[in-house]
């Protein structure tokens, strides 16, 4: 079950968005908690800069995740884009599960994708648009109800068959980027509820339900960070996804300056962020916005698992304060040793 709240905003033009029939807007559709209000903002605040054509969002939360201060910041900030904006508040359920860093919200892209039977871009929260994004929804147009999602394919990886294992490695695409058609979804409830425990089980499901009928497009559309180390410029993605436990907004921004040297992934957000700020500023929005941002950087759990080393390390950094700098020129000086996306140290 969901229950839907509208937010009602203006157009430059001084035109209510709810006076405009829907369909002469693409939707894009997300979910999200608490913890990842400031991200979403600024994913939001991309997509309004590099959107060519009109679009309204959806904002997706398990019952009692996201405050009414959470969504009232959300809406101010949408508001001020002039982009049609409305809640929608989902029921839990327990087999909505926490793994590792994976918050239960997750699966609200199930509810979600059942919940809007019209065509929409799903997209996770942790990602940054650029130019060419919303080029999907011409793919998604074009989608059959027989492949009935639309996905880019995981960096090199070639095969479509079934789904063996669950280890991420394996899936064929990463379920941050989904474009969903017009139509009836799969049944995901009764292999959910028949699912032995596996690493990922939403990612693990997606694969398994879409893999061998989806529409697949370029890994532009979804690019992992973790897998490269630095941006090409004249080759861009379309969505850079954030994926993994440490994320951009968990650097204390003093330390961003390797990053930003050498065009890391990270890089684009930081320059997405700057932008968000000034537009917060000159809305008089600068506090509500900066209170966000300390919470965002203080996000996240501490775990003593191997794919958790970039995270306590990021924690450290803003631990240390003023020595920070010092730690990270010494790390630095074994950055070839050092595994990709720890962008910090390279």
């Amino acid at each position: 079950m969901a229950s839907t709240e509208r937010t009602g905003v203006r157009s430059g033009r001084g035109r209510r968005h709810d006076s405009i029939p829907e369909g002469e807007y693409s939707r894009v559709v997300c979910a999200i908690d608490s913890n990842m209000v400031y991200p979403l903002a600024v994913l939001v605040f991309s997509l309004a800069q590099f959107a060519t054509r009109p679009f309204r969002l959806t904002i997706g939360y398990l019952d009692g995740s996201l405050t009414s201060e959470d969504r009232d910041f959300l809406s101010a900030v949408v508001s001020g884009l002039a982009i049609p904006l409305d809640f929608m508040n989902l029921e839990n359920d327990d087999r909505f599960v926490t793994q590792g860093h994976i918050s239960p919200t997750t699966f609200a892209k199930f509810l979600l994708s059942d919940a809007i039977l019209e065509e929409h871009l799903w997209i996770d929260a942790d990602t940054i648009a650029l130019p060419g994004w919303d080029v999907i929804f011409d793919e998604i147009a074009l989608t059959t109800p027989q492949e009935g999602l639309v996905v880019a394919r995981r960096g090199d990886k070639k095969t479509t068959g079934p789904v063996s294992t669950g280890e991420a490695s394996n899936f064929a695409f990463n379920a941050g980027v989904l474009g969903w058609p017009v139509g009836l979804r799969k049944d995901w409830h009764s292999p959910l509820s028949s699912l032995a425990l596996v690493d990922t089980q939403e990612q693990y499901l997606f694969n398994s339900l879409y893999s061998e009928s989806a529409r697949w497009v370029s890994n532009k559309f979804n690019t992992l960070t973790y897998r490269i180390d630095s941006l090409d410029q004249s080759n861009l993605p379309y969505i850079i996804h954030y994926a993994g436990p440490h994320k951009p907004w968990h650097l204390v921004r003093g330390l961003a300056f390797r990053c930003l040297q050498h065009n890391c992934p990270w890089s684009k957000w930081f320059e997405m962020e700057g932008l968000f700020l000034s537009s917060l500023s000159e809305k008089g929005n600068e506090q509500a916005g900066a209170h966000y941002r300390i919470l965002a950087l203080r996000s996240g759990k501490i775990r003593w698992t191997r794919d958790g080393s970039g995270y306590r390390l990021l924690r450290l950094l803003q631990w240390l304060g003023p020595l920070a700098p010092v730690l990270v020129t010494i790390l630095s000086w074994g950055k070839e040793s050092i595994p990709r996306g720890t962008h910090p140290i390279h």
